[in-house]
């Protein structure tokens, strides 16, 4: 028999996983604030519920992708919430970037009520969910996550456990660190080309395969050039993951200063108007503190 899935959180991501889902042949139950989002997934199969404890009752896994750690408490543990709804031995996986501290807050009252609880976050963005090849960091229990394997190899081709709750959260931080620092550094290279006369295209093809080489160049510096604001990943999200960062390295006592710079940027798009276009938008703010 086939595991029951439970998906909450349909948006840019949410959408495509329950497809990848639904094509491996799970029965997945679906649940969106924005009702409208859950009518081409039903289409493809998928059953709709009427609330967040109405989405878990009854099903194996429960998948969650939002937004932020206070709308994943929201969903989880507040008033009508899912964990409510879950039989003993089930198991929850946030897939959304949330503080760590919350991805362990939550972890906790699961325990308390018999639910398993892992924090796995992805990173490949738009393209990756639609592929089914997104990057999956997993915090939790490493038992609980050969339970949960099967609909997780669905959604991405490299599965990586980090350790207990908090760790899948960590380790998202840290590549939104490095993913923040190089969208800027490709912004900047390419604001400066502008300005020198370059031939953008050809300084793509020049830089690409070198030492400057980057997933961030290949893919968002044409579409930097092409002015494709389109989003795959959103300027307010990546806004949000730099402030979770920084608020996780004063917490060490770290100094990411590079990280700072990255998410001022992030904040002079957001101020801008920006929030809903494509992180490589960030060019759009490097062009006008030029001016």
């Amino acid at each position: 028999m086939r595991t029951k899935i439970g998906f909450i959180g349909l948006g840019t991501m949410g959408r495509p996983m329950v497809m990848n889902l639904l094509k491996a042949g799970y029965p997945v139950r679906v649940f969106n604030r924005t009702r409208a989002r859950m009518e081409p997934l039903v289409v493809a199969g998928a059953e709709p519920a009427g609330s967040y404890a109405d989405v878990a009752d009854g099903v194996d896994v429960l998948i969650t992708m939002l937004s932020d750690s206070d709308d994943v408490r929201e969903v989880i543990l507040g008033p009508g919430g899912a964990l409510g709804a879950l039989a003993s031995g089930s198991i929850i996986v946030d897939m959304s970037t949330i503080s760590p501290a919350v991805a362990i807050e939550i972890s906790e009252a699961c325990r308390a009520q018999a639910v398993e609880f892992l924090d796995a976050p992805v990173t490949g963005g738009e393209s990756g969910a639609v592929t089914g090849t997104l990057s999956i960091m997993v915090g939790g229990s490493e038992r609980v996550l050969d339970t949960a394997r099967g609909p997780l190899e669905s959604l991405g081709s490299k599965i990586t456990y980090m350790g207990p709750n908090g760790s899948g959260q960590a380790a998202k931080l840290c590549n939104q660190v490095i993913c923040g620092l190089n969208i800027l550094a490709v912004s900047e290279g390419l604001a400066l080309a502008e300005a020198a006369g370059l031939d953008l295209k050809k300084l793509l093809e020049a830089i690409n395969g070198g030492a400057a080489g980057s997933w961030m160049l290949s893919n968002l510096g044409p579409k930097m050039i092409e002015e494709d604001w389109a989003p795959g990943f959103r300027i307010a999200l990546q806004r949000k993951d730099l402030r979770l960062a920084l608020e996780l390295a004063a917490q060490f006592g770290i100094p990411l200063e590079g990280t700072t710079c990255s998410k001022a940027a992030f904040d002079a798009a957001s101020a801008r108007g920006w929030d809903d276009e494509g992180t490589q938008a960030l060019i759009k703010a490097v062009r006008a503190a030029s001016l």
